[in-house]
């Protein structure tokens, strides 16, 4: 691919038979999107990098995302490198930081002097994006696990290695962490948007090191890039512009305007759609797994029952665990079992939102709205007419049912027919 000398512009694009690089430069609302798109061609597909900043008043955030595009899923199961782009920008650009966090291509060392810095990591204090993974030095005074500079260099821009020389850090880093801390030897991987985090434990695999990186990888490519640095997120902005300034010469194609935006508000929602419900999947898919970072075993199966809203199981079983935990009749192994299972996995709030929702239609006061039936139906129930009475049923399963009155019998017809939903149902 052959550059110029002209000026980096929204627009300018350069390709060749196999490569092409395009920049954009929009303004925002409260700022300025820029990036470049390189995509390389070959005979299995083609790998696309975005690298997409966001600058606002406050602060300069960039994303850089690798995908692989029209290739067989089936046979191609490699993990991507980490992109040539976050090396070069470590290397060649000033000092970039998350969240106060330098990023570097080399491990940092914690000492008693800095030992708070990572003690907020692990206590999710702080608002970094990257995970943070700790080596701890083994009690015997044993080489570490695996090269925490090696470790360092091949994770550069994805995540920030720490590790300490005196084993007095991982006393300290218990009380100020209340035991989250890997000590004699292991490590400690922590998500700090999720509370979650993952011990490598002391063994004498050779490639743990490699372990680790596919891990991180694997974990980083289930995250969904916020809109503000998504190229598609930049390009709809562009477009929008566009229609703004077409809407203000060309007035008398208003109305095609209209039709070509409510269509494409339809497609981007059905996209929007498939993207929530494979964050949910991919998110599943981390919490059933087991605690062994080399052994990714599901620690349990998703049953075949129909679920009323995301996350419906998974939040059933954390429930179960929490009462267990306040039943008190569990041994302390047992306990401390749970409480992990617990703090691995993210909780969500799904059955009390959808509770509510069904809630605020089934005690509306006069009874059954026709706003109603349609939020009933969004829902994911199907609604049919039984003489007096509504039949509400899940959609596509006839096993359970719920009779709703068409004409309330007092005013706490509404609260009881509730009631007696929420017994049936949950």
């Amino acid at each position: 691919m052959i550059f110029d000398d002209q000026p980096i512009q929204n627009g300018l694009k350069y390709e060749s038979d196999q490569e092409i690089m395009e920049f954009v430069h929009v303004t925002g609302s409260e700022g300025v999107h820029c990036g470049v798109r390189h995509i390389r061609k070959d005979e299995d597909g083609e790998w696309r990098t975005d690298v997409v900043g966001y600058k606002t008043a406050v602060d300069f955030k960039v994303a850089i995302v690798s995908s692989r595009s029209h290739f067989n899923v089936t046979t191609y199961t490699e993990l991507p490198f980490t992109p040539y782009i976050v090396s070069l920008l470590i290397r060649e650009t000033g000092p970039m930081f998350d969240d106060g966090i330098r990023i570097e291509a080399g491990p940092k060392e914690v000492t008693e002097e800095n030992v708070a810095e990572l003690a907020a990591l692990i206590n999710c204090q702080k608002s970094n994006a990257m995970p943070v993974i700790y080596v701890s030095k083994p009690f015997s005074g044993g080489a570490y696990l695996t090269d925490p500079r090696r470790l360092a260099l091949k994770l550069a821009g994805l995540a920030h290695v720490y590790f300490e020389t005196d084993t007095k850090v991982s006393t300290m880093l218990k009380a100020l962490t209340d035991g989250k801390n890997a000590y004699n030897g292991s490590i400690g991987i922590y998500w700090q948007d999720r509370n979650f985090r993952r011990f490598v434990l002391n063994d004498t695999d050779e490639n743990i090191n490699q372990k680790i990186q596919n891990y991180v990888k694997t974990v980083l490519n289930t995250r969904k890039t916020a809109d503000e640095y998504r190229w598609s997120y930049v390009q709809h902005l562009q477009y929008q512009r566009a229609i703004e300034r077409y809407r203000e010469g060309e007035a008398e194609n208003n109305g095609m305007i209209e039709y070509a935006l409510q269509e494409n508000e339809e497609l981007r929602e059905q996209v929007r759609s498939l993207e929530a419900e494979n964050y949910y999947l991919k998110g599943i898919q981390q919490m059933l797994y087991s605690n062994e970072l080399d052994e990714q075993r599901p620690l349990i199966f998703k049953g075949a029952e129909v679920e009323l809203f995301a996350n419906e199981q998974a939040e059933l079983i954390l429930d179960i665990i929490e009462e267990k935990l306040r039943s008190g009749s569990c041994s302390v192994r047992i306990r401390n079992m749970l409480e992990s299972i617990l703090e691995a996995n993210e909780r969500t709030n799904n059955k009390k939102t959808f509770i509510d929702q069904v809630k605020a239609v089934l005690t509306e006061s006069g009874g059954l709205s026709s706003q109603g039936k349609r939020e009933l139906i969004k829902l994911g129930f199907e609604l049919t007419d039984d003489g007096k009475h509504y039949k509400l049923k899940i959609k596509g399963e006839d096993r359970y049912s719920h009779s709703i009155a068409k004409t309330p019998s007092d005013v706490r017809s509404g609260e009881n027919n509730f009631a007696q939903f929420k017994n049936r149902f949950f």
